[in-house]
């Protein structure tokens, strides 16, 4: 049985506790904050699912479905508060949210999946064992989880996007960026950044975007491939480090006297070598390759 709550107008300083039901008995709550522009929106889920889309209004809405839990709030014009309190046997809250453009956010949840579109400020999102997607952030963005996958689009600022078990993607960036995982690929496409770096231990590490003048980027995978698609020019001191993998280049290779391809670190200039290059893998091949250049086999398998 769901029991509504009348949307409520929350004050300076105000705080709203919903009280926790029989276990099964599922609660749905509806909240309106009027906000400030600029206001911060700060989220602690346990179990279940956080979505949050923008809304034009000078205000906050939420919208949660809970059990087995109760729901604290805390709120002024400037920042905004809300945390899931589990019961002796754990809990679960669904929660749909609409902030402002821009809002600053700080999303964590135990077992939680986390998808947030088109707010377009700051976030820090981090999830234990769920999904994190992120759709257009500005300046610091951080984006982690444990066991799941995580997906950044439209960045712009300084971003940090990890995963311990699942796989990481990034697409479309303007930043600085660092990309890692443990036991998942790396995908990059469209990043345009002074400082890249994308590291993996058992998976593969993709990267398409322009290598800028005086850059810095670094890729590395210890048991898989390591793929860059330069976008334009490209004008780079380039070090190849592996163990029992190769390279395979589109670019000239002209090594120094005495070093060989075969050899476990080399390195060699294309053009007028002013970014910084560095590409590593100690079982897996790496690529070189020209934008919209077809793939090997290898790559393809």
């Amino acid at each position: 049985m769901k029991t509504p709550l009348a949307a409520l107008a929350i004050g300076l300083g105000a705080a709203l506790f919903a009280a926790p039901r029989p276990a099964g008995a599922q609660t749905t709550m509806d909240t309106v904050v009027a906000v400030r522009p600029g206001a911060r929106f700060e989220l602690q889920n346990i179990s279940g699912t956080v979505q949050i889309r923008t809304t034009r209004r000078a205000e906050i809405r939420i919208h949660v479905e809970y059990d087995r839990a109760r729901i604290e709030l805390e709120a002024s014009p400037s920042a905004v508060s809300v945390r899931t309190v589990p019961r002796r046997n754990g809990g679960e809250a669904d929660y749909t949210i609409e902030v402002p453009a821009n809002t600053p956010l700080t999303l964590n949840g135990i077992s939680s999946d986390i998808d947030v579109q088109g707010v377009c400020g700051e976030a820090e999102l981090q999830s234990v064992s769920g999904d994190v997607h992120l759709t257009c952030a500005q300046g610091n963005v951080s984006v982690t989880s444990v066991s799941g996958d995580v997906t950044l689009t439209d960045a712009r600022g300084r971003v940090e996007i990890s995963s311990t078990s699942g796989e990481v993607t990034v697409r479309g960036a303007r930043a600085e960026l660092a990309a890692h995982s443990v036991s998942g690929d790396v995908l990059l496409e469209r990043i345009e950044g002074q400082e890249v770096t994308a590291e993996t231990v058992s998976g593969e590490v993709s990267f398409a975007g322009p290598i800028r003048e005086g850059g810095r980027y670094r890729f590395q995978s210890h048991s898989g491939d390591v793929t860059i698609h330069p976008d334009g020019a490209l004008n780079a001191t380039i070090s190849v480090s592996t163990f029992s993998g190769d390279l395979e280049s589109d670019f000239p290779v002209t090594l120094t006297r005495g070093r060989h391809v075969r050899s476990r670190e080399f390195e060699f200039t294309v053009g007028s070598g002013n970014a910084r290059l560095q590409l590593a893998s100690f079982s897996g091949t790496i690529y070189l390759r020209r934008a919209g250049a077809a793939p090997s086999r290898e790559e393809e398998q």
